[in-house]
């Protein structure tokens, strides 16, 4: 007990960190004074941003008009900027420094000052005149790291109820060790980072965000290598209708807060863009600044049926399609998590296993961020429970991971652990899970193919992803880490090639998932961007992981002839194949 009190209290800092964030990150007026004598700011003869950013960002003349709803110019909203005490600091070291206007979102002007055609400052100005906040470095792009990134999940009426319903069952969780507590609790230690991150603090904010990333990577691959197995099944001290009822709540809570923003993030118009046009029979991959076709066709798919019944073009702001569509994948997810649990279990215990699954991804913050956002990486958390739910069929499960690397193309990393799947090294099963793959994910790459041909599809998407300018990691905003970056990424396929030889043996269900769970972390690390709308990425993997892991099996002689059936085409595993002593 007191071990679970521990958990609670480090878990509880970083429930409070986002909660008591939400507003801290408003714009506060700076002070304006005279302009500097002698001045030699000067316009640039052509400057542009060196990233598409996702919000409408518009550059302007330096005229002496204003625009619709605003009361000053252009002209004298640089002037208001190159006042202020922090352009005056920099302005008396470097210059001289060339100016372009952009306008914003919210009828704002951002300034934005450049020395040697490199950023130095970006000016926030109302439209009356008032100055707002003077970004640096990092944040002068990257517009979604200056704070209030949420206004739903940031209100504590959000964040904190659901981070008190993820904690509750592992405080009450019976036949788990403190560490299986602490692998599932260590998600909410994010919030640290995010809080940061909402707050201006970007740089401590990234760096925070790796320390659990890697605590994970390391105790799935040694929940993956080495299971240790339990005397007996994980369960929570609550009945069954608890169960059932908290699902049932949080799916609901999910679902209202998925319908409450004005406005969703650009991965959804992105998504929204393509299954048009797959309607409308255009190519999906076309010119355009905002680069709406970075994804496989897959994902386009999965929208055109919202698409077609809430037309983009008619719900151009608030996007009902886009709703629906996550609020599909979501609640596709939690259903499937709820079956993945009596397909491992018999009986009660399997949906009582279910239900926890269910709960623990429905009741996870960082879960509800993506849905409220809108994003499409509930599409990925979705094919994860596919994949677990497919793992008998060597088929299947190659063509579930090849539908997965249809839509967003990282999870073809996971090609030799869908392999492998539960052991054993004959040959057929491993064919039919590649031409699985292979069928899956080259169909829709093949049927929306461009003129350009396979090059033009990778320009667009992988191609255009590696090479695409951030701010999100450390190798982003520190270029001299290259090499540690490029170590990463060649440990990271290393690493799933390994996981398709070791371990050797059979491998349960929750091996599988933590040895998946590695993988997508590892390739996650040496990313150029990473943001914590991808911890839906590997969510479902590490619960299965720490959850699934029953009792040994019982021996293959004290097992009926009717579940004497190899470990590749069984369902059944962990308890429901301990059986009571009497058979």
């Amino acid at each position: 007990m007191p071990r679970r009190l521990i958990i609670a209290l480090l878990t509880a800092l970083a429930l409070t960190g986002p909660a008591a964030s939400a507003g801290a990150a408003t714009t506060t007026p700076g002070s304006v004074q005279a302009a500097p004598a002698g001045s030699d700011y000067v316009k640039p003869a052509a400057a542009a941003p060196q990233e598409d950013v996702a919000v409408p960002l518009f550059p302007i003349p330096q005229s002496t008009h204003a625009p619709a709803g605003f009361a000053i110019s252009p002209l004298q909203a640089v002037a208001l900027a190159k006042r202020t005490p922090a352009m005056q600091a920099i302005h008396r070291h470097e210059h001289p420094l060339l100016v372009m206007v952009l306008l914003m979102p919210r009828i704002r002007y951002e300034v934005d000052f450049w020395y040697h055609l490199k950023p130095v400052a970006a000016v926030v100005v109302d439209s009356h005149g008032r100055v707002g906040h003077i970004y640096r470095g990092a944040l002068i792009f990257g517009l979604y790291a200056r704070g209030n990134y949420s206004d739903v999940f940031d209100s504590p009426w959000v964040y904190l109820p659901f981070g008190f319903m993820f904690l509750l069952p592992l405080i009450l969780m019976r036949g788990a060790t403190w560490l299986d507590r602490l692998d599932l609790a260590v998600v909410l230690s994010f919030g640290v980072s995010y809080a940061l991150f909402n707050n201006l603090v970007f740089d401590a904010a990234v760096w925070l965000a790796y320390p659990p990333l890697i605590y994970l990577l390391v105790r799935l691959l040694m929940r993956g290598m080495r299971p240790a197995r339990r005397r007996r099944p994980i369960d929570v001290a609550l009945p069954t209708w608890v169960l059932v009822a908290g699902v049932v709540l949080l799916t609901a809570g999910r679902i209202g807060a998925t319908l409450a923003p004005k406005l969703v993030m650009d991965v959804a118009y992105a998504s929204l863009i393509g299954a048009y046009r797959i309607l409308h029979g255009q190519s999906i991959y076309f010119p355009s600044l905002g680069h709406p076709d970075t994804y496989g066709a897959v994902n386009y798919l999965a929208y055109a049926p919202f698409e077609a019944i809430w037309p983009v073009k008619l719900w151009w702001t608030y996007l009902p399609a886009a709703r629906a569509a996550t609020i599909t994948f979501d609640v596709l997810t939690t259903g499937g998590l709820v079956l993945l649990g009596t397909r491992l279990r018999t009986g009660r215990a399997g949906l009582r296993l279910g239900l926890l699954f269910a709960w623990l991804w429905a009741a996870c913050p960082f879960s509800v961020l993506g849905i409220v956002k809108g994003t499409n990486d509930g599409l990925l958390a979705m094919f994860a429970v596919m994949l677990m739910l497919a793992l008998s069929s060597p088929m299947r499960r190659g063509a579930v991971l090849g539908l997965a690397t249809a839509a967003k193309f990282f999870p073809g990393v996971l090609l030799p652990v869908v392999m492998a799947g539960r052991g054993g090294r004959e040959h057929q099963p491993l064919r039919r899970a590649l031409v699985g793959f292979v069928l899956a994910a080259a169909g829709p790459v093949a049927l929306f193919l461009p003129p350009g041909g396979l090059q033009e599809v990778w320009s667009h998407t992988i191609g255009y992803q590696l090479t695409r300018p951030d701010i999100f990691s450390p190798w982003a905003l520190h270029p001299a880490l290259a090499p540690i970056k490029d170590a990463l990424e060649v440990a990271a396929v290393g690493l799933s090639i390994l996981c398709y030889f070791r371990p050797r043996g059979p491998r349960s269900t929750a091996q599988v998932a933590a040895l998946a769970g590695a993988v997508t972390i590892a390739v996650q690390l040496p990313a150029l961007h990473w943001f914590y709308l991808y911890i839906v990425w590997f969510l479902p993997l590490l619960i299965i992981a720490v959850l699934a892991n029953g009792p040994a099996p019982a021996r293959l002689s004290a097992v009926p002839a009717a579940l004497d059936t190899p470990a590749e085409d069984s369902d059944l595993e962990g308890d429901a194949r301990a059986l009571p002593a009497a058979a």
